[in-house]
């Protein structure tokens, strides 16, 4: 596993240019001690070297997997998983006080935003909703969110979009397309139970079961096939899936019906990247000339540790993740 120290290069190798500097977490909420006790400065370190401003076209900010919520912290040995829920809402307000600070088109969440309590209810959960939405709605640019498994736990669909916002003509949509500096966003959501449309929601389904029912493809070829723009496509679970064995990425991860969203994406010649959470480890790779990037979770190990980013792309239609305090960073060229 990489740590936040570490580049990795999409295509060939190149000197890693570093500059450290301390992003506080100020201005803290009232929370448990726990939290306020764990806010030191969290480094980070700017890990690639970005094209000139007038090189840019199109720029924005993410978090993932913040899962926010009051439980303790959480281990799950088998995914080397250590979620302290107690630190989400510092670590977001970092992240959010740094995207502030940048001239970014948008910042999206790509998914699993809340979680909840083994015991809770649907109104304490709702709550949880709230108040990771309010922090969200801190931030400078238009927000997206990307529906995750989470999501759902305990609250309805209906629950979950009345409660977040989504800038323009996503409004009260989980799947939907917009154009920024010339680059078509593509969001997909792949909660659903089957491909006939049964979408998560109350706590019913099955996490290991990610589905892009029939016509939300439908409508995702129809969307690659109109305009001109270069893709992005984002989304909370994983595609692929020929990385399960070499990256050590359980088959649950993976959207079931993956290779015709591969197929779709490649058979359009338009697609730059795809980009999501869900695994919290993180991965990358590149096939037929589509950069895959998986984000590691927010909600992973105690602070100072942390985890976001922003992506950049150029004139020339290379894509930089510049990941900040420890995430990746890439460059992955156009191909």
């Amino acid at each position: 596993r990489q740590s936040g120290n570490e580049f990795q290069k999409c295509g060939e190798p190149q000197k890693m240019k570093r500059r450290l500097f301390l992003q506080t977490a100020a201005g803290l909420f009232a929370a448990p001690a726990v939290i306020r006790s764990a806010s030191a400065a969290t480094p980070a370190e700017a890990q690639i070297t970005l094209p000139p401003a007038k090189d840019l076209i199109s720029s924005f900010g993410w978090i993932t997997d913040v899962h926010y919520c009051t439980s303790p912290t959480r281990t799950i040995p088998k995914e080397d998983s250590i979620r302290v829920y107690a630190h989400s809402m510092a670590k977001m307000r970092q992240a959010i006080d740094l995207f502030n600070t940048r001239k970014l088109d948008f910042v999206i969440e790509l998914g699993d935003f809340k979680d909840c309590l083994d015991n809770g209810d649907r109104p304490g959960t709702i709550a949880f909703l709230q108040t990771v939405e309010s922090e969200f709605r801190r931030a400078n640019a238009p927000r997206y969110h990307v529906c995750g498994n989470h999501d759902f736990d305990k609250i309805t669909l209906g629950d979950f979009l009345d409660n977040t916002e989504n800038a323009g003509d996503a409004v009260g949509r989980t799947y939907y397309s917009f154009v920024k500096g010339g680059i078509k966003y593509i969001v997909l959501d792949a909660c659903y139970n089957n491909a006939e449309g049964e979408h998560y929601s109350q706590g019913k389904f099955n996490w290991a079961v990610a589905v892009v029912p029939k016509v939300e493809m439908d409508w995702f070829r129809k969307e690659l096939s109109e305009g001109k723009e270069p893709v992005i496509v984002m989304t909370h679970q994983l595609v692929n899936t020929w990385d399960a064995k070499s990256q050590k990425i359980p088959d649950a991860f993976f959207i079931r019906n993956s290779a015709e969203v591969v197929e779709a994406m490649e058979k359009s010649g338009r697609v730059l990247a795809y980009i999501c959470g869900h695994f919290h480890k993180g991965a990358y790779s590149e096939r037929n000339g589509i950069h895959y990037i998986v984000n590691q979770g927010l909600v992973e190990r105690p602070l100072p540790h942390n985890v976001c980013g922003m992506v950049h792309v150029d004139k020339n239609l290379n894509v930089y993740v510049e990941g900040v305090y420890n995430e990746r960073s890439h460059v992955c060229k156009k191909a």
